[in-house]
C-alpha cells in the first residue's frame, strides 16, 4: 500500500497544471490587423472596412495565450551596459498569463462545490446538489478506480484522480461561459484549451508511471518488464526501444487529445460566428445578411451544445486512461 504522504505530494504536483507558458504569446490586440496594431488609431475599423483575416483574427485572438502581468526586477541595460530609459528587465518566470486567473477560479469553485460534500459525511445532511455531486465522487471511485485498480490497491489513488476529473472539468466548463469582450478579465479563458496546461497534468501522469512503477518493480525490473516475456534474444534491443516509445507516447497522447479537443471546438464556433460578418461583408451590409447569418448562427449552437458534452468526455477520458497507464506501469505482466 503506498503512503498518504505519498499521494498528497502527488496531488499537489498536480497543481502543476497551473503552469506558466513557456513561450511568450501576443496579447490578442496584436493579432487582430494592422488597425488594432498601430497605437494612432483611436479605434479599430468597422467590420467592412476590415480585411477577411483581421475578422477571423478578431474571433480566434481570444484563444490565444498572451501574458497580463509581468514584473520587473530592475533597470535594462544593452550591449554596451548602459542603462535604457523607461525600461525594466522582467521576470519571466513570475509572469502571470490570462490562462492561470481562470484556473484560480476553477480551484476555488471546486472549493466552493466540494467542501459541503465533505462536511455533509460528518453532518449527514445534504442538499439535492451535493447528493449529486456525492453520486458523481462515488462513480468515479467505484467504476473509474476500482473497476481498474481494484479495492484494495485503487483506495489510495482516489483522492488523486478526483482531483484530476474535477479539475480539468471544471476549466472544461469555465471556458463554456461566453465571453464579454476580447481582453482579459472580460474573456473567458479555457485553461485546457492550451498545451502548456494538458502537459503538465501529463507529465505528472508520466512520473507517478514511473516512479510507482519501479517502486513495486525495482528500477532494473520495471525497464526489463518493458520487453514482453518469451521475445527472441535477438529482436529484444527493438522491441525495448519500441515499448520505450510508446511508454512516452501515452502522455504525449493525452496531452494533444485533451488540448486539440478543447482548442477546435472553440474554434469552430469562432469560426462560424466569423462567417456571419464575412457575408455581412461580401453583401454590403444589405437586409440579406440576415439570411446568411441563421445558418451560421445555429451552427455554433450546434457546436457549442457538442462541445457541452466534450467538456465532461474529456475529463472522463484524461483521467481513466491515466488511472490504466498508472496500473499498466506497477502491474507489467498485465
Amino acid at each position: 500500500m503506498l503512503s498518504s504522504r505519498f499521494l498528497i505530494t502527488a496531488s499537489c504536483c498536480l497543481l502543476a497544471g497551473l503552469a506558466t507558458p513557456g513561450l511568450r504569446s501576443q496579447h490578442p490586440a496584436e493579432v487582430v490587423g494592422h488597425a488594432a496594431q498601430d497605437p494612432g488609431h483611436a479605434k479599430a475599423p468597422g467590420t467592412l472596412q476590415m480585411s477577411n483575416a483581421d475578422i477571423f483574427n478578431q474571433q480566434f485572438s481570444h484563444s490565444v495565450p498572451y501574458a497580463i502581468f509581468e514584473p520587473g526586477i530592475g533597470p535594462r541595460f544593452d550591449g554596451n551596459g548602459l542603462e535604457k530609459d523607461g525600461h525594466e528587465e522582467k521576470v519571466s518566470l513570475f509572469t502571470v498569463y490570462n490562462v492561470q486567473p481562470w484556473q484560480w477560479i476553477c480551484l476555488g469553485l471546486m472549493a466552493a462545490v466540494f467542501l459541503p460534500v465533505l462536511g455533509s459525511f460528518r453532518s449527514g445532511r445534504a442538499g439535492w446538489f451535493t447528493r449529486v455531486m456525492r453520486g458523481f465522487c462515488h462513480w468515479i471511485r467505484d467504476e473509474m478506480v476500482y473497476a481498474v485498480m481494484g479495492k484494495e490497491e485503487g483506495r489510495a489513488f482516489v483522492p488523486l484522480f478526483l482531483f484530476t476529473f474535477f479539475f480539468i472539468m471544471f476549466q472544461n466548463v469555465v471556458g463554456l461561459v461566453p465571453s464579454l469582450g476580447h481582453h482579459f478579465p472580460l474573456a473567458i479563458y479555457t485553461a485546457t484549451g492550451t498545451p502548456y496546461v494538458t502537459a503538465a497534468f501529463a507529465i505528472v501522469t508520466l512520473l507517478l508511471m514511473l516512479v510507482l512503477g519501479m517502486k513495486r518493480n525495482g528500477v532494473f525490473g520495471f525497464w526489463k518488464g518493458l520487453v514482453p516475456h518469451g521475445v527472441p534474444v535477438v529482436i529484444v534491443p527493438l522491441m525495448f526501444v519500441i515499448e520505450f516509445v510508446s511508454l512516452l507516447v501515452k502522455p504525449f497522447a493525452l496531452t494533444i487529445r485533451l488540448f486539440a479537443n478543447m482548442l477546435s471546438g472553440h474554434l469552430v464556433i469562432a469560426a462560424a460566428i466569423g462567417l456571419v460578418f464575412l457575408f455581412a461583408k461580401m453583401q454590403g451590409g444589405a437586409i440579406t445578411s440576415y439570411l446568411t447569418a441563421l445558418p451560421c448562427l445555429g451552427m455554433a449552437i450546434f457546436i457549442y451544445i457538442i462541445e457541452a458534452f466534450v467538456t465532461l468526455l474529456q475529463a472522463y477520458i484524461f483521467t481513466f486512461l491515466s488511472i490504466n497507464f498508472i496500473y499498466q506501469s506497477m502491474h507489467q505482466d498485465h
